[in-house]
């Protein structure tokens, strides 16, 4: 039996015990411009590691596969399939073959457990500093189209009497995240390895999905009616559709554009060697 059946099958049904709990418990998950859009692109990169898993061409399958599949079932079946996730993207990433196809189903594997799992823990820890980062920035841009605006802690505050609070659901750090998963996703499916430009593809994906959320909430303090619509009304859905779109088309464009280049570089070094 070949590995790749038993990577293909197992990666399967961790996935999909992961989405079961994840859909049932959505109404929990933190609102990223609307829960689709989180909910889409850990769908997207599921199907992206599953997809780069079968054009795998591995060997015959070890004990050590068997093991580290067996283990990632199980706990995923005990309700920690985003640990079970994290377990079967380390492995493999670091699994002894060279195949390259298995390292980047592995690498877009870990981008969604960290989006699932690893993010929003690191959030719960360090949201007050995420959270007044954002506060400051929207305030001190309010502050220079509103006279008298200001915001002290995570409350923007204006003289109209329109105050907000900046909460968990319009940090800006989840943002950051679902970028990054995008930019892992799109690069592993463009090519299964990283060059040295792909860092700066994947910083202007991050600070383009900031500055996105930034604008929405500067909206959102300028007055009780931006706040209905870019908050809690057709505003939100516009965020969410528009951002998604940015980071895709950015980041497949950046790639494209980048791996042309090298290219051509390559060609004339060819020529003139």
């Amino acid at each position: 039996m070949r590995a790749t059946k038993l990577l293909l099958a197992s990666g399967t049904i961790i996935f999909a015990i992961f989405f079961l709990s994840t859909f049932f418990g959505l109404a929990d998950r933190v609102d990223i411009g609307g829960p689709a859009a989180l909910q889409t692109f850990e769908l997207f990169g599921a199907v992206a590691s599953l997809y780069l898993l079968s054009r795998s061409r591995t060997g015959s399958v070890s004990a050590l596969d068997w093991i580290a599949c067996a283990s990632a079932i199980l706990i995923a079946s005990f309700g920690f399939a985003g640990f079970s996730i994290t377990l079967f993207a380390l492995y493999l990433v670091f699994r002894a073959d060279d195949d390259l196809d298995v390292k980047a189903a592995g690498t877009v594997a870990a981008a969604v457990a960290v989006q699932a799992l690893w993010a929003p823990m690191i959030f719960s820890k360090l949201s007050f500093i995420f959270l007044e980062v954002d506060a400051g920035v929207v305030g001190w841009l309010i502050s220079l189209i509103i006279p008298g605006a200001s915001w002290s802690g995570t409350v923007v505050t204006t003289p109209s009497g329109h105050d907000v609070v900046i909460t968990a659901a319009c940090a800006s750090f989840h943002n950051l995240s679902l970028a990054s998963l995008c930019w892992v996703t799109l690069t592993m499916l463009h090519r299964p390895y990283w060059v040295k430009t792909d860092i700066y593809t994947g910083l202007v994906a991050v600070l383009i999905q900031f500055g996105f959320n930034i604008w929405r909430l500067t909206f959102v303090c300028f007055s009780a009616p931006m706040y209905e619509f870019w908050h809690e009304g057709l505003g939100k859905h516009i965020f969410s559709a528009v951002a998604t779109a940015c980071a895709v088309i950015f980041v497949q464009v950046s790639l494209v554009l980048r791996d042309r280049r090298n290219q051509q570089k390559a060609a004339l070094a060819a020529i003139s060697g």
